[in-house]
């Protein structure tokens, strides 16, 4: 109770500074994530990020313009501890974190999808749909923006809001198989258009992938945070104390 009131105390106290950045700390706390990521944090209700592997996974995602319904069998998820940091700062006084990041190889594999998609993102309506075999890589997948960290309470929860980023792709390269039926000759001319497809549909429509990635990414995190109280989130970045976080990968 002393050490949570003397945390409470040194953080009112920075709060009250002038806004402050943490470089090197953030910077080996995300070197940490990397290889936790490896054997997630089961205590505070993290999986396994490198590789994600889930049995199944359904998914809905609605934007203003795009709609993707549908479920992943078997679906693995590689390279997401590939990151690399160009910027990150944090701002003591926002509770704001400013990044620049880039995943250089990102493969989505799983052995079964049936998805339906609809979009009206690049000038007319664009429907799709597939079921088969779901193979595809995204190269330089870079993420750009700031999100705000809030307390939910002091000492109970925090959650993610104010969320801008902007994201961009190098290239895609897929071999789904299944698009609009299983005839292969299809599967082949529509890979040749999902590359092109995705590009534009990321590098060239912000507002709408900021929103999709918005409702694939915030959601999960927050349920999360709520189990990680708000003085512990600050007394990591800012180093005050030691032991809030393991030291070392825990499997």
């Amino acid at each position: 109770m002393r050490s949570s009131f003397l945390i409470l105390c040194v953080l009112l106290c920075c709060s009250l500074g002038s806004s402050t950045l943490f470089d090197d700390d953030l910077r080996e706390l995300t070197e940490f994530l990397r290889l936790q990521m490896q054997c997630g944090y089961p205590e505070r209700g993290i999986p396994i990020l490198a590789p994600a592997q889930r049995a199944f996974k359904a998914i809905d995602i609605s934007t203003d313009s795009f709609r993707c319904e549908g479920n992943f069998t078997d679906l693995s998820v590689v390279g997401l501890d590939g990151f690399e940091f160009y910027k990150l700062k944090w701002s003591n006084i926002k509770h704001n974190i400013q990044f620049d990041m880039t995943f250089p190889r990102i493969q989505l594999n799983s052995s079964n999808y049936k998805l339906n998609i609809l979009s009206h993102l690049l000038g007319s309506d664009v429907s799709m749909w597939g079921d088969g075999v779901f193979d595809l890589e995204l190269i330089n997948l870079r993420a750009n923006g700031s999100f705000v960290i809030r307390p939910s309470t002091l000492t109970q929860g925090t959650h993610i809001k104010s969320w801008k980023v902007d994201w961009q792709l190098g290239k895609s390269n897929s071999k789904i198989t299944g698009i609009m039926g299983k005839n292969l000759m299809v599967s082949k001319i529509f890979n040749q258009f999902i590359d092109e497809f995705f590009e534009l549909l990321i590098n060239d429509n912000p507002n709408e992938i900021s929103q999709f990635m918005e409702q694939l990414i915030v959601s999960p995190m927050n349920s999360v945070l709520e189990n990680v109280a708000w003085y512990e989130i600050s007394a990591i970045i800012l180093g005050l104390v030691k032991g809030i976080l393991p030291v070392e990968p825990i499997c």
